[in-house]
């Protein structure tokens, strides 16, 4: 991976260069120059860069040049980063007038000496790079010219957790195992059949294909149970998880006497089908604690297990003629397959691809998984037959594989990816096997550490998402959990793909564990999760993964997902790790960050969500001028966010949880640059702030348990970017438009302001400033609309007048538990766009028939089913009848409050 870390790097800090050394800023003596000379020579080195990651598999020296050159160039990017962060924090209180004396806000209290230090760390990191580059001579590289990685259209459509329609050559194992699981001639209750293979053969494919049978559903009356084991094999927690799902319930809290004895009688009620997913545990002691309690099912009960090991198959299995040995599909049918993934159509076959297509095929050993992961690589190349050819002739092939080791087939996928995919995708090896990976939040982390280019026409955001589609075109992600909208918004990695990703990642990334193998010094991003740690480990465990971490003083990633207790640890961490780019500590109980986190100067992104005991933020958060993303979510104990909050003009993704009645009134209007602005469980907030209609770049907004909230305060119509709108559980709101009305027009005549981001190092005139306050002006927000949710509003009479200019973009639209919503309005029609129309018990809603009362769901509707959705003229007595109507359900509920009250 050294070439795509020093290429993307090379990459950030000559586009960071460029303006630094044209603006000519303030740069202490002689910096101009080393700035120039350090461009110079990264150019130089970026030359060579591809002829050196061909030889680093196979020359130890240039391996180690490398390992020299990343480092070095890592601790530029930082020194960069730094200058640049200290033009902005400086040109932002220039342009504010904020205060008379810059050392009384920001840490850098001599700006003069400040700038001459950093120039001195500039001079020695350049001249240790000029030295790495003179060896370079020592291999004679070829000089290539800058290589360019062509963007491939995305072709396939992805699928959803159905499995069935992607499953080839798999049909007869199927069938067998439904016999097996169907029979019932066992002499004991419980029988227990392990699958077993090699990695990537499909026995957790073949396994979800028999899960989902209606056949084995009907057999055993619904009673089934899926498991993921993996390496943790925890009997209690396992013990556990399945009397959770027998009968819906959160036995967590139960001791384990007393949880054996719920289980076994959950399971002598009826027969059951329970998976035990990618088992790895070779212990026969902690296997039959957890065979006795299942043996307790009723009789004809099965257990299907997938496993490598056939040592494992063999200890678990009732008796050895029920282990079922997978073997690898037949040739033919790896074919199909192939040919399946790498063409879009049966006509579009090119026969000399499909030739060399076969010779590939012949090389994959009949693994469904590398076979279709070469399927999807190869579609995406088109029918350019070099780049075919040089996947056949690979040299990967020649290698000697271990057994059961699909990973040099995969890592072919990876050596041909673009350039810019592939730090995306070894920082995937950050998340744990078998989680589900929230795709924005993904896409944020990226961010965060540069990976994804930014420029005026197209948001770096936008990029993400075609980077996340190009990683599941290549089968490297997997869709997961589709939500009602057609989104996919989590993702995963099947456990192989998962093995390759931490396999190039190398020393870079890593999840931490109770006795860290990975050396420190060379660690850039880590996690620690609690799941990969011994059940209740002591406080000496945490201590000493925290003095491990401490010492990775070249973190930039540290996403903590264990429970801190002690503001200590925080101090330690944050005194320790300066290069942070990505602080991730959620679910924690320290009461407070210290006011050390405004050293963090090149913190992006910052999460300390469901931190049920932190109550105040410091004020020197406002400090971190490159901060993208700030998550407060469901920190219900937070009194108010910092009153200067609106200064970290780089912010673009804000969720928060405070208890203020009013958001701070120079706040979030004031923050230009969001995207996304997420407003969780704040149940004393009464009203959003004025002037959210300077947020023209704001495409998401999410208000949730917001109960006091009784208006916007503003006319959705300002949100001209707007994509996504979600209200949910805001009992007061009024969306009538009255109460926006009135802002409005107290508002009329004030003039925006152009963003903090778009001021900073360009020489504004003042007419432009005063014009860029008009250019919201004759604009109709909300036409770029597509999702529109709205749940437990009470006060919803209906849709809000404004959503009518989202008519053309709408693609999703639900409403839920909205007791006074009576119709839809007849611009629906207009609605060509719409994939989904949701509405679930509205009780005053007319349900058009064979619909539930109060509800309708239409998939694609026509023009023609919208049309039947909208209230024919009525006269004058059935509207007075209705009004009546609403009158008397209105008193009804008072009534009903009254009487609980």
């Amino acid at each position: 991976m050294a070439e795509a870390v020093i290429s993307n790097i090379v990459g950030t800090i000559t586009n960071g260069l460029a303006p630094l050394i044209q603006q000519r800023i303030e740069l202490a003596c002689g910096v101009e120059e080393q700035l120039e000379k350090l461009k110079n020579t990264l150019s130089t080195i970026n030359s060579v860069l591809h002829a050196a990651e061909e030889e680093h598999d196979k020359n130890e020296e240039v391996r180690v040049w490398l390992g020299k050159l990343k480092e070095a160039v890592y601790d530029a990017d930082d020194v960069i980063d730094e200058y640049q962060t200290d033009n902005v924090q400086r040109q932002v209180l220039v342009y504010r007038s904020l205060i008379k004396k810059v050392r009384n806000f920001f840490s850098l209290s001599n700006p003069i000496l400040f700038r001459f230090q950093l120039g001195q760390k500039l001079k020695e990191i350049r001249e240790i790079i000029d030295e790495i580059a003179k060896d370079r001579s020592n291999f004679h590289f070829t000089v290539q010219s800058a290589r360019v990685d062509k963007v491939v259209p995305l072709k396939r459509e992805q699928t959803g957790s159905d499995v069935s329609s992607e499953v080839i050559g798999r049909e007869d194992d199927k069938e067998a195992l439904i016999k097996l699981l169907l029979s019932s001639n066992e002499k004991e209750n419980v029988t227990i059949i392990p699958i077993v293979g090699m990695g990537g053969l499909g026995k957790t494919t073949l396994a979800q294909l028999v899960f989902n049978d209606d056949r084995v559903a009907s057999h055993f009356g619904y009673r089934k149970i899926w498991m993921f084991v993996s390496g943790d094999f925890d009997v209690r927690q396992i013990s556990q998880r399945i009397a959770d799902k027998l009968d819906h319930g959160n036995h967590g809290h139960l001791d384990f006497d007393l949880l054996q004895n719920i289980l076994k009688q959950q399971m002598s009620t009826s027969k059951y089908l329970l998976v035990l997913d990618d088992v790895w545990n070779e212990d026969k002691v902690k296997w039959l604690r957890l065979k006795d309690l299942l043996m307790n099912g009723a009789r004809g009960s099965k257990v299907l297990v997938t496993t490598r090991g056939k040592k494992i198959a063999s200890m678990m299995a009732t008796d050895t003629r029920y282990v079922y040995n997978l073997s690898g599909l037949p040739y033919d049918k790896c074919l199909d397959l192939f040919l399946s993934w790498a063409f879009d159509r049966i006509q579009d076959r090119p026969q000399n691809l499909v030739e060399i297509g076969k010779d590939i095929v012949s090389k994959c050993g009949g693994l469904p998984l590398a076979v279709r992961t070469l399927g999807c690589f190869l579609n995406r190349k088109g029918e350019d037959e070099d780049e075919w050819l040089s996947v056949k002739n690979s040299e990967i092939w020649e290698l000697i594989q271990k057994e059961n080791d699909v990973l040099p087939v995969l890592r072919l996928t990876y050596d041909q990816m673009p350039q810019y995919l592939k730090p995306c995708f070894a920082f995937c090896s950050l998340f744990p096997k078998n989680n589900s990976i929230n795709k924005e939040t993904l896409i944020h982390m990226w961010m965060a550490q540069g990976f994804l280019p930014s420029s005026d026409a197209i948001p770096p955001e936008k990029i993400g998402h075609r980077y996340v589609n190009e990683l599941l075109s290549m089968s490297l992600l997997e869709d997961e959990l589709k939500y009602p909208d057609d989104e996919a918004r989590h993702c995963k990695m099947h456990d192989l793909i998962h093995d390759l990703a931490r396999l190039v990642a190398g020393t870079e990334c890593s999840i931490i564990t109770a006795h860290p193998k990975i050396p420190g010094k060379k660690l850039r991003h880590a996690s620690v999760f609690g799941s990969g740690l011994p059940k209740n480990s002591s406080s000496k465990v945490k201590d000493s993964i925290s003095e491990f971490l401490c010492n990775a003083k070249k973190l930039r990633t540290l996403y903590y997902h264990l429970l801190v207790e002690q503001n200590k640890t925080v101090i330690n961490l944050l005194a320790n790790l300066k290069y942070l780019r990505i602080l991730i500590l959620t679910e924690s109980e320290f009461d407070g960050l210290p006011s050390s986190i405004g050293s963090l100067l090149h913190l992006r992104y910052l999460d300390i969500s469901k931190n049920y005991h932190i109550r105040r933020l410091p004020h020197s958060i406002c400090k971190l001028q490159n901060l993208q993303k700030l998550k407060l979510y469901a920190c219900v104990q937070l009194e108010e966010l910092p009153k200067d909050t609106w200064k970290i003009g780089t912010l673009r993704h804000l969720e928060i949880t405070s208890k203020q009645k009013f958001l701070p009134k120079k706040g979030i209007e004031c923050l230009t640059s969001l995207r996304s602005l997420s407003i969780h469980k704040c149940y004393r907030l009464s009203t959003l702030v004025r002037g959210m209609q300077h947020l023209n770049d704001l495409q998401k907004l999410c208000l949730t348990d917001c109960p006091n909230l009784t208006s916007l305060g503003f006319s959705l119509n300002y949100l001209i970017s707007l994509e996504s709108l979600e209200i949910r559980n805001c009992s007061g709101l009024d969306l009538s438009g009255r109460q926006e009305k009135k802002e409005e027009d107290c508002l009329e005549g004030r003039r925006s302001f152009p963003s903090l981001l778009n001021i900073v190092g360009r020489n504004y005139k003042k007419e432009q400033i005063e014009d860029a306050g008009k250019k919201e002006e004759g604009h109709q927000g909300l036409q770029k609309l597509r999702s529109l949710t709205f749940v437990q509003l009470p006060k919803l009479l209906e849709l809000p007048c404004e959503l009518k200019n989202a008519a053309s973009s709408l693609q999703y639209l639900s409403i839920s538990n909205c007791d006074k919503l009576s119709s839809l309005p007849d611009w629906l029609p207009q609605c060509i766009a719409l994939k989904r129309l949701e509405i679930k018990q509205c009780k005053m809603f007319p349900s058009p028939p064979g619909s539930q009362h109060g509800s309708c769901t239409i998939i694609s509707p026509s023009q023609d089913e919208l049309k039947e959705l909208i209230p024919k003229p009525r006269n004058k007595e059935e509207t007075f009848e209705e009004a009546n109507t609403i009158e008397l359900y209105e008193l009804t509920e008072e009534r009903s409050n009254l009487d609980e009250f």
